[in-house]
């Protein structure tokens, strides 16, 4: 076996390793704190006025929620439940003994109070309101080990397809489907026995409970085949005559950290292979890479009886050489596939590319000659902050997987992105050897989310992108220690503008301005957005207060300075613009409330009209900064 292949082989067992690591590790998420609950005087007394509360249950929906031999209620929904209770100081009286079908008729009839963990259909919307989901599994597709890949629910014409009686899933395949023959099963359990005994072809559930109940269950012939478009997207739901009780609800599930949610994951989802999983982009992107996988494995095991083989019989040696000869051809080929579809390379310990593939080539625009021998920092694009790689090389030198999206650069001067898995290489006596990146082409993606952030206008930031932002860089600026900034800026007089050179040349002024935002903020930390007609807002963080001040003086004359003739503005005869800057110096100990910084940068914004508009102000700061009114005038 020549060299070549042996680095190849070894680039489809580091893809077998990313994805088996990818499909059983949780995401490492930021803990914050367990925010407190604010209730109203009135929730308040609502809740002392119903201090037990009647729920509805499942009691065989493992791993969910279930009553165990003890009488016990228990699963994922159950620590949810128990975590509210406390928070709201609430005891739950919980219905252990009937089945689905009868809790959900007592809901219907006021003799339940509360679902714990249930689907929202339009059925139960006639008599119930539900919180925000918060647990949310893929509907998959289970049939026997005998069947193919199902290629979603189409292919599940003119055969029995098991469901769970009284299941959000019965109610959206009989309203989306109503031509599949459904067997209504009692139960998860009842469902895949009659599918383990060939009494149905295929069962639909959602992939959790599919999962315990194989393991639990011992069932060793079937297997998830497809993907559904639909998933469980699981709520707590409240009789709807009850209106006052599901805010209440809501806000004791936000009250729930990140911390307490992943381990509640993790003490009931043991099979870790349907954890974060994207069915739809796996058919489409990596169909390839599972195909060369299931094929590598079947031939692995196809080789290991060959092997066997030829211990227990020497007479067989000759046969068994010619087959494992054999398998070897036929890997040739398989990796030839993975050469061409997967996105990959390989490098030695100080980052010097030893291998790619055909796929790297192509993205990229470089050929295999232009990559050996050169680092990754040929593809490197000048947005992409350094701090990412050195996360990178500070995570795979420690032996680790590092996972993350980067933006890289073509050949030719374009751009584009990657999800990216980069392991350790290690030699015989465990020292790392080199590294090797799988990566997925997510440009596509990315351009869809660019322009949902963009305000088509002026191409700068929008509002819901502000919104999302501003917590994410206080956040950042309490971690790192720095200064955060938040300036309010508003074009001058921007309405007579409009009614006296009409709307066209408004637009024009307003893309003039963001163009001078564009070109003023170009660090990976800074951030333009338009938030309203003529307003903008801007987001830095900075080392010192003062670098704040510099910046947004610089602004307000790069504005002046365009000479954009504005007749009937009083400040001056061009457009000019106003600011109100808020600085907050972090600590590390405690963030500021979002609001009040907005509150406090808006009251700046207007001192500055008020003082003659064509400055900056910053709040808490006496003198003017900048040419006030009558310098200009």
């Amino acid at each position: 076996m020549g060299t070549g292949l042996i680095e190849r082989l070894k680039i489809v067992k580091i893809i077998i390793a990313v994805l088996a690591a990818s499909l059983m590790a949780m995401p490492n998420a930021l803990l914050a704190s367990t925010p407190t609950i604010e209730l109203s005087e009135a929730e308040q007394q609502w809740l002392q006025a119903h201090p037990s509360i009647r729920l509805a249950v499942d009691i065989d929906w493992s791993p969910f929620e279930y009553v165990d031999d003890d009488s016990n209620y228990v699963g994922m929904a159950a620590e949810y439940i128990n975590l509210v209770g406390q928070k709201l100081g609430i005891r739950f009286d919980i219905e252990k003994e009937k089945p689905w079908s009868e809790v959900v008729d007592a809901v219907k009839k006021r003799e339940l109070d509360m679902f714990s963990c249930v689907v929202a259909t339009a059925q139960r919307r006639e008599y119930a309101d539900f919180t925000q989901p918060y647990l949310s599994f893929p509907m998959v597709i289970v049939t026997s080990d005998q069947v193919a890949y199902v290629n979603g629910i189409r292919d599940l014409k003119n055969e029995t397809v098991a469901v769970v009686r009284g299941y959000a899933t019965q109610d959206l395949l009989e309203k989306d489907h109503p031509n599949l023959d459904l067997y209504l099963a009692d139960n998860v359990a009842d469902a895949l026995e009659k599918l383990s005994h060939g009494k149905v072809y295929a069962y639909i559930g959602n992939i959790a409970t599919v999962s315990d109940v194989i393991r639990r269950e011992g069932l060793t012939n079937i297997k998830i085949s497809g993907e559904t478009p639909y998933s469980y997207e699981l709520s707590m739901a409240v009789r709807n005559d009850w209106p006052e009780f599901t805010p209440i609800l809501q806000k004791a599930l936000d009250s729930i950290t990140e911390q307490e949610r992943d381990q509640i994951y993790r003490n009931w989802i043991k099979l870790r292979y349907e954890h974060g999983f994207d069915y739809e982009l796996l058919w489409k992107v990596l169909a390839v890479v599972f195909l060369v996988i299931g094929i590598i494995l079947f031939w692995n095991r196809r080789l290991s009886r060959e092997v066997a083989r030829r211990i227990e019989a020497e007479k067989r040696v000759q046969d068994a050489h010619h087959r494992l000869e054999q398998a070897n051809n036929e890997l040739v080929s398989y990796v030839d596939i993975v050469d061409k579809h997967v996105i990959t390379s390989s490098t030695d310990v100080r980052g010097v590319i030893t291998s790619t593939s055909d796929a790297f080539c192509e993205i990229s625009g470089y050929s295999q000659q232009e990559l050996l021998g050169a680092t990754h920092r040929i593809v490197r694009h000048e947005d992409m902050p350094e701090s990412i790689y050195e996360d990178m090389w500070s995570t795979i030198s420690s032996g680790k997987t590092w996972e993350g999206e980067i933006k890289n650069k073509k050949k030719n001067g374009g751009y584009y992105w990657v999800q990216a898995y980069i392991s350790p290489n290690f030699d015989e006596q465990g020292n790392i050897s080199g590294y090797t990146a799988i990566r997925e082409d997510i440009t596509n993606k990315k351009l869809a989310e660019a322009l949902s952030v963009t305000d088509e206008l002026t191409s700068l930031f929008n509002r819901r992108h502000f919104n999302n932002l501003f917590p994410q860089e206080m956040a950042r600026a309490e971690r790192e220690k720095k200064t955060f900034v938040l300036m309010i800026i508003d074009v001058d007089y921007f309405k007579p503008y409009n009614d006296n050179y009409g709307h066209q040349q408004g637009d024009n002024v307003l893309q003039q301005i963001s163009r001078v935002l564009q070109e003023t903020l170009r660090r990976a930390g800074d951030f333009a957005f338009r938030i309203g007609g003529e307003e903008f807002a801007v987001i830095v963080t900075v080392e010192d207060a003062a670098d704040a001040v510099v910046l947004a003086e610089n602004l307000r004359a790069s504005v002046e300075a365009l000479e954009l003739a504005h007749e009937h503005n009083p400040v001056g005869p061009v457009v000019t613009i106003s600011i109100g800057l808020k600085t907050h110096h972090c600590s590390g100990d405690q963030s500021a409330e979002m609001d009040l910084i907005y509150r406090l940068a808006d009251d700046a914004l207007y001192q500055a009209k008020d003082n003659g508009r064509n400055q900056v102000v910053e709040h808490g700061r006496a003198d003017v900064i900048g040419k006030p009114a009558a310098a200009t005038s």
